[in-house]
């Protein structure tokens, strides 16, 4: 029985890549029969209009593919339809040499046309003694007036975009927004409320060290919805150290993760923080307690914060909770993101040497895949600063590109460049499959 259900699901596949394999070959043959201006065309109208361009080459003849392309333009601005057919020129020549019918930049060319920046990443990503997975060939397009960026990785001998992020006005944060302050509502609850929070450690000024607090809930329908946030903080005889209490409402969306986060400033010690948080609205409860050590920063001990994992970082204000010297940071309270996925880190560098008032760092990220028990380096990143004063903050932007699925650790190496120093800070971050 066993076996004749292994048989017929065998032969339900095999008889999808056949029906797989003959529509991608009947395709590619419409495709190849049009003269090469009609392949430009073409790929064109799918980057801007996929049923026009399925309409267009399944036409039988060349003449009614003339026709219905002078149509399709006939309502629409001269000067649009000629970017169109400049740009279709450029990528077909650009991009379109070895597989122009799978070669997805041809696409986003068209329809942006040519990115603000353009990175190319070649195999040296595994630096390991010993590599069996190669690195692919990979792109970064970035389109700073649209706040896009595309990733692009080459498959064969065509480049496919996997991942593509936003940035900028445009992209609207979901989260809490605190309209009481010192006011906290008991809920008698009737369900669990689950909430994500993670904590960043950062040096305020000598003995004085900034606690930072990320939270986010998923709210399905924000009508009517409102939060009590109460966080304690506890000394290590159980004393309450310091006490905040707020009213919350979402704001910025109707639905999805919205994040929230608190600040606190205290002398360098161990402290019991507790947050519990309610829906005022659906009568759930959540709390959640941990310990958090800032010894560390006794006078100036540590001199780089926790290296954290950020949702967003760009120069657009959303609201004064999220803003820090390199702009907007958004937290990210669960550092497991789907694979190909662009992330950022955030972190902050002190009593760096000046010259001039400047300070001059080389930050190198340096990724290595947690499964394996020998140190293998699998990415890194290499980037150089100089700003002013004796704090770096530092924000990068990372793409995890073709990693596999996994956990993974990054380390973030700081070299001062004008008193030698070095600094270390390490985090942890894990990629999901595609399901």
């Amino acid at each position: 029985m066993k076996k004749n259900r292994i048989v017929k699901t065998a032969a339900v596949i095999s008889a999808l890549l056949i029906i797989y394999c003959t529509a991608v070959n009947i395709f590619a043959a419409r495709y190849y029969r049009l003269l090469e201006f009609e392949r430009k065309i073409f790929l064109g109208l799918k980057a801007i209009d996929t049923l026009a361009a399925e309409e267009y080459i399944n036409l039988p003849s060349a003449s009614e593919r003339g026709k219905y392309y002078n149509a399709f333009w006939e309502n629409k601005e001269a000067a649009d339809r000629e970017q169109f057919e400049e740009r279709i020129e450029y990528a077909f020549r650009q991009y379109g040499k070895h597989s122009p019918i799978s070669d997805e930049r041809i696409q986003i060319f068209v329809k942006y046309g040519e990115p603000s920046k353009r990175e190319e990443i070649w195999p040296q990503k595994k630096i390991a003694v010993k590599v069996k997975e190669s690195v692919k060939p990979a792109e970064i397009w970035t389109y700073k007036r649209e706040g896009l960026i595309f990733d692009f990785v080459r498959y064969a001998r065509a480049y496919k975009m996997i991942a593509r992020s936003e940035f900028g006005e445009h992209v609207k944060v979901p989260h809490l927004k605190e309209v009481h302050q010192d006011s906290f509502i008991e809920v008698e609850s009737t369900s669990l409320l689950e909430f994500a929070m993670t904590t960043g450690r950062f040096r305020q000024k000598k003995n004085l060290t900034r606690l930072e607090i990320y939270l986010s809930v998923l709210i399905n329908d924000t009508t009517g919805i409102s939060f009590s946030r109460q966080v304690k903080l506890f000394d290590n005889q159980d004393n309450i150290v310091k006490e905040k209490n707020s009213i919350l409402i979402p704001v910025d969306s109707d639905h999805g993760v919205f994040f929230d986060e608190v600040n606190f400033w205290f002398d360098p010690a161990e402290y019991r923080l507790e947050i519990i948080m309610s829906d005022i609205s659906n009568r759930t409860v959540g709390k959640k307690t941990l310990w958090v050590n800032l010894l560390d920063y006794q006078d100036d001990a540590k001199e780089i914060s926790d290296l954290v994992p950020m949702w967003l970082i760009d120069n657009t204000f959303s609201h004064e909770k999220f803003n820090k010297p390199v702009g907007r940071v958004i937290p990210m309270t669960q550092p497991a993101l789907l694979i190909h996925t662009p992330f950022y880190f955030y972190a902050e560098v002190y009593n760096l040497e000046t010259k001039n008032g400047m300070h001059q760092l080389k930050m190198t990220y340096e990724v290595i895949n947690k499964a394996k028990m020998k140190r293998e380096i699998v990415d890194v990143v290499i980037k150089d600063q100089i700003e002013a004063g004796d704090v770096a903050y530092l924000a990068a932007l990372y793409h995890p590109m073709d990693l596999e699925p996994g956990f993974y650790i990054i380390t973030l190496r700081t070299a001062d460049l004008l008193s030698g120093k070095e600094r270390t800070a390490v985090c942890e971050f894990e990629l999901h499959p595609i399901e």
